[in-house]
């Protein structure tokens, strides 16, 4: 999976990157990687971006174009990591409303912080209320989060 600024800063604010790592290989774009050393930079978040286990990749040239053409509709990050999806099959890991809505159109597997955190339980790589507590610290972060707990996933 490819992800975009929103669910590597949703983890980074809550100090909590390494979980997402242990439930899916990640990938992201250079283009992700400038947005996440701004944060860094303005104290919005502590990242150790030269420790993590944050694989970057580069567009090619066909992915450039593609872009271009979406710049016009998404940030940077997003355009970024969609066009990688589009061209090399890669699903993406976004939180932002439009940019889920655009690759569930051209059948792109989504999912976002919360899937992470689902996926996270049912691993066993946190309690369903150690997800809850991380959902919640989000939400106090700034995540538009469109649940309040994980319950309604695990029933």
């Amino acid at each position: 999976m490819i992800a975009d600024t929103t669910v590597l800063s949703n983890f980074a604010l809550v100090d909590k990157l390494d979980i997402a790592f242990k439930v899916v290989d990640i990938y992201t774009t250079n283009e992700v990687l400038n947005e996440l050393k701004v944060c860094v930079t303005h104290g919005v978040f502590k990242l150790d971006l030269e420790r993590s286990n944050l694989e970057t990749l580069t567009l090619e040239n066909e992915e450039i174009t593609t872009f271009k053409r979406l710049n016009h509709r998404f940030g940077k990050g997003e355009s970024s990591c969609l066009a990688v999806c589009l061209h090399r099959g890669f699903g993406i890991l976004t939180d932002d409303f439009d940019a889920r809505r655009f690759a569930q159109r051209a059948s792109l597997p989504v999912s976002g912080s919360i899937g992470i955190l689902i996926k996270a339980v049912d691993k066993g790589i946190i309690s369903k209320e150690e997800g809850d507590d991380l959902l919640q610290r989000m939400i106090e972060k700034g995540f538009y989060s469109p649940v309040e707990t994980l319950n309604s996933f695990f029933l």
